[in-house]
């Protein structure tokens, strides 16, 4: 159980960091090599397509401000911890309970004072509780099912408002983020972080008052 809370404070710790995205998938440049040899060497001749890059319209998201504040993530956090500390506070209750019993059913059955009858009810309810407690650490872990399933709702909730906000602004929609940093240098002039983050912040919101 020790080990399973460790997990699940992981998934809650990097899990909720690292929600996010592409809207369009890069493009390659549809390049091909074709190899001319001769008795000297083998000279690659590169194929490119017609398409310039430098043509391209490009803009990027911060998906670290993105998962700072957008308040999808915040609610959806907040429930999933709040179902951890529950079920860990029911775990620990059941855990003292299942060993304070356990012990009192091996003294009587040392001791053999007990009637054959009590003592079968005893181990009776230990199973019972040994079943409960194995129903409890199958929530927990239901509970990583439950995360990857709302971050599946995220992806594509800010995935279908960029695509209904670009209309055709741009061609590719870049995600930059300093915790994983796969672009090393940007133009503050291309981010539309705030346009989308108000954006999809405002969504929620009216989706929550329609429920």
């Amino acid at each position: 159980m020790k080990n399973l809370s460790l997990i699940i404070n992981g998934v809650l710790a990097i899990a909720v960091a690292i929600l996010f995205y592409q809207v369009h998938s890069l493009k390659n440049g549809g390049v091909t090599v074709e190899n001319s040899t001769s008795e000297a060497a083998v000279k690659p001749t590169i194929v490119t397509s017609a398409t310039n890059l430098a043509d391209a319209k490009i803009a990027y998201v911060n998906t670290d401000s993105i998962n700072e504040h957008y308040d999808y993530i915040a609610d959806f956090t907040k429930v999933i911890r709040n179902k951890k500390a529950t079920l860990e506070s029911q775990m620990q209750s059941m855990t003292a309970k299942f060993q304070q019993e356990y012990e009192a059913f091996q003294q009587s059955a040392q001791a053999g004072v007990a009637p054959q009858a009590e003592l079968q009810k005893q181990q009776a309810s230990l199973e019972r509780q040994q079943q409960e407690l194995a129903n409890k650490e199958l929530q927990m872990q239901n509970l990583g099912i439950e995360l990857e399933e709302k971050n599946m709702e995220l992806n594509k909730s800010v995935k279908d408002y960029l695509v209904k906000i670009n209309n055709g602004r741009f061609d590719y929609i870049l995600s930059y983020s300093d915790l994983m940093p796969t672009i090393l240098l940007t133009n503050p002039k291309l981010d539309i972080t705030t346009e989308v983050l108000n954006g999809i912040n405002e969504e929620y919101k009216n989706s929550k008052k329609k429920k």
